[in-house]
């Protein structure tokens, strides 16, 4: 969680924490899009998915610990935590691709300096 920020009312810093770091699951996967067309379409439904989540415990534990499990489907019940989750997905989204564009611009100016060099010897 970013230095300063406070968790959501109703939701604690270590619920801050899971939600950040799933939303950097999504995006290091490079999922942002499927995962917001998938969240966004079942807001509705959060409740019935959080029940679902335990339903598929044994099966979703290589992502999440059991006790960050269960957080994370008590904190499904809630509707705002889709949204929050969307939040963190799209920012952390938005990070990545603004790094990604500064390292291929400081590629390309290594590569064009390295040019400059090999011209002038």
């Amino acid at each position: 969680m970013a230095a300063g920020r406070q968790a959501a009312p109703g939701r604690t810093a270590e619920d801050e924490q899971l939600l950040d770091r799933l939303a950097g699951h999504v995006v290091r996967h490079r999922m942002t899009v499927p995962a917001i067309l998938f969240l966004e379409s079942v807001k509705p439904l959060s409740f019935l998915g959080s029940q679902a989540l335990y339903f598929f415990e044994p099966m979703v534990r290589a992502l999440f610990t059991v006790p960050e499990y269960e957080r994370f489907a008590a904190l499904l019940e809630r509707r705002d935590t889709l949204e929050a989750l969307l939040v963190k997905i799209e920012a952390r989204d938005d990070e990545e691709r603004r790094a990604e564009r500064r390292r291929r611009e400081e590629r390309r100016a290594a590569r064009d300096a390295e040019r400059k060099g090999r011209e002038h010897s």
